[in-house]
């Protein structure tokens, strides 16, 4: 649970009889992580085609021309009947029914598109001569003149004039059919011989030709009604093609589900194969498996062929085992965390999981900040919802439901620490305190917290390097011993300076800061010592000095803006405590009898700090994950485990 779970390399040497027996039996556990070890092919550079680099490519096109007749024929995705498999499907046989299916359903696709094409075509149109519809006059005839240029269209009204201005100069001639809403329906003619010098108005004076489809004549009213019959006939045209494309689903989708399941499988395997290494009788199989099932795995493949060599190699978690591919193990209530864990990245294979302690803090600092039981309550609810799928409007959650739920949880714990249910602030009495009414207080402990946490996140740090044996850096680092031992000198050395009502000693902590500051300061010569660099300065000792001071300045730095980062946790809580008070007072005005509107307006506000002000502290809680916390000891960037597994066709 706290790491990563624990991986074994095995190594298999299978003869080439065997070879998809083994296959099998690697990919039926969602066990097995296989590596490429193709360069391992006693055949490299061969002029001869590599017979499963073909079927590979033929099982590709294969499997994508089946799942796009499948969803042409609206088959829905599902599993077909789970079945064991000894050998691969053969390209011809499968090619031969994709191609017979696809024949037929393609020809009557193609239709039906057609139709469709056709029908926007001609809604298209409908729009173009709907308005007009009131126009008594035979468009066909207008437009097809046989010794003028005609040109029919609307365009805007007050361009008529200035169109008729334009074409003064030439015989024409333009008569407006009707205008409506500021746009003229005009028919404009000329002779051929002015061609040029009408378009060229026409189109300056921003008239849209109107155009007809061949085969409709008449009036406006006329023309529609045709085009409509058209779309109805079209329609029913469609219509009548779906029914042998239903039949042929009907007859079809059980085989061409279990052919695409087939197809899938075979796709699988010979990609899996590819990535073997080859001899001149034998494969080659290298990958990883979950150390729990080396066993069963062995005795797996010893029952395929006792000819098959199997050799295992445990891997140690240290700071060179970055190939090893991860899988968290974390239990069912603590995987929603693991999401946002995965969100930044994933642990390395040496590296504590951080899950459990995002499980922790992540509820904890929303709560803090979120501190009222009926909103609390609210987000449980909401939580749940989305969880069960009661109310849709609540799916977009969707995996974040649990985190809800428990940020809920944790609000209406510190809703009775702080005494406050749906705003009302002394309407039960509070177990700690009030955020509004001790302010310094809730900032100062918020800090501390947030001392607490940083302090956890190096002692972590320092953890992982020590359980890595990277000792150089969990001394040296800022991030290790010697940073630790800085930043809580400056803290201690602080507090006995600022509040020596507290009779701490200021020495022993002035001295443990200077011993610090040298630390970190001769950080990278202590680094490079240990590990046996050299120089152990880079540049000459002026350029060192300066780039230490500037260092030594960026760390002080960063350690007050980290420490002074938790002070929104307090801010939020005292924030939160006095939001819904302005709705209170905006109820007042606008209902001061605290009837129906003040009512309303204290609906609203709950609405808004739940929705609104949840969301913004939800991004607050992430960012001091994220930065503050995961930023002192989590680096990330392993590989996911992603086991050779054949799966049916809704898991893909």
């Amino acid at each position: 649970m706290f790491y990563p779970q624990e991986m074994t390399e095995i190594e298999i040497i299978a003869p080439a009889k065997d070879l998809l027996s083994v296959t099998k039996a690697l990919s039926g556990q969602g066990i097995f992580s296989q590596t490429d070890v193709n360069y391992l092919n006693a055949e490299k550079g061969s002029q001869q085609p590599n017979q499963w680099q073909e079927k590979a490519t033929a099982y590709s096109a294969l499997e994508r021309r089946l799942q796009s007749i499948l969803t042409s024929l609206d088959v829905q995705k599902k599993n077909p009947s789970i079945k064991e498999y000894d050998s691969i499907i053969e390209v011809d046989k499968a090619k031969a029914i994709v191609d017979e299916v696809e024949k037929k359903v393609k020809e009557i696709i193609d239709q039906i598109s057609n139709e469709n094409k056709h029908i926007e075509r001609l809604k298209t149109i409908l729009l173009q001569i709907e308005p007009l519809v009131d126009i008594d006059a035979d468009f066909t005839t207008l437009q097809n003149a046989k010794y003028i240029h005609t040109i029919l269209g609307i365009m805007p009204g007050e361009n008529v004039d200035r169109l008729k201005t334009s074409l003064a100069r030439i015989p024409h001639e333009l008569i407006t059919l009707t205008q409506k809403q500021q746009k003229a329906v005009v028919w404009l003619a000329a002779s051929q011989d002015n061609l040029d010098v009408l378009e060229r108005a026409a189109k300056s004076a921003y008239l849209d030709p109107i155009s007809l489809p061949d085969g409709y004549s008449g009036t406006p009213a006329e023309i529609s009604k045709s085009v409509k019959q058209s779309i109805l006939d079209a329609e029913a045209k469609i219509e009548n093609l779906k029914e042998p494309i239903a039949q042929i689903r009907l007859e079809k989708e059980k085989e061409l589900t279990e052919l695409l399941w087939d197809i899938k499988c075979s796709h699988l395997t010979t990609n899996a194969i590819l990535k073997f290494g080859r001899l001149k009788y034998t494969y080659i199989v290298v990958g990883w498996v979950f150390s729990n099932y080396v066993d069963f795995l062995k005795e797996k493949l010893k029952n395929i062929s006792q000819d098959i060599l199997i050799e295992t190699r445990a891997t140690k978690r240290d700071k060179d085992s970055h190939e090893v591919p991860i899988s968290l193990s974390n239990p069912k209530l603590l995987r929603p965390f693991q999401m946002l864990v995965g969100n930044y990245a994933d642990p390395k294979y040496s590296e504590l999981d951080p899950t459990p302690l995002v499980a922790i803090l992540f509820p904890l600092l929303f709560g803090t900040m979120f501190g009222d039981v009926g909103h609390g309550l609210i987000l449980v609810l909401i939580g749940w919802l989305s969880l069960t799928g009661k109310v849709k409007i609540f799916k977009f959650l969707g995996g974040l439901a649990p985190i809800v739920i428990a940020c809920g949880v944790m609000s209406t714990i510190f809703g009775f620490l702080y005494g406050s249910i749906m705003g009302f602030e002394h309407t039960i009495p509070a177990l700690w305190l009030h955020p509004a009414d001790e302010i310094m207080t809730i900032l100062i402990i918020t800090i501390v917290g947030g001392v607490v946490v940083l302090s956890l996140g190096y002692i972590i740090n320092i953890f992982n390097l020590l359980k890595v044996k990277d000792w150089a850096n969990a001394f040296f680092s800022h991030n290790g011993i010697i940073g630790v031992l800085l930043y809580w000198s400056l803290i201690g050395m602080g507090l006995a300076l600022a509040m020596p009502q507290f009779g701490l000693p200021a020495l022993p902590f002035i001295i443990s800061t200077i011993i610090g500051v040298i630390g970190i300061g001769l950080s990278e010569v202590f680094i490079r010592l240990i590990e046996g660099h050299r120089p152990l300065i880079d540049g000459g000792i002026g350029t060192y000095i300066v780039q230490v001071v500037f260092e030594l300045l960026e760390t002080f730095i960063s350690y007050l803006s980290n420490s002074l980062s938790f002070v929104r946790v307090g801010a939020f809580a005292v924030a939160h405590s006095n939001l819904i008070g302005v709705f209170f007072i905006l109820g007042e005005m606008v209902d001061p009898g605290k009837g129906v509107g003040y009512w309303l307006m204290f609906l609203l506000g709950t609405v808004f700090v739940v929705g609104f002000e949840g969301l913004i502290v939800g991004i607050q809680t992430m960012r001091l994950t994220y930065y503050e916390i995961f930023g002192k000891f989590f680096n990330g960037g392993g590989k996911k485990f992603e086991p050779l597994s054949l799966r049916p066709i809704d898991n893909d």
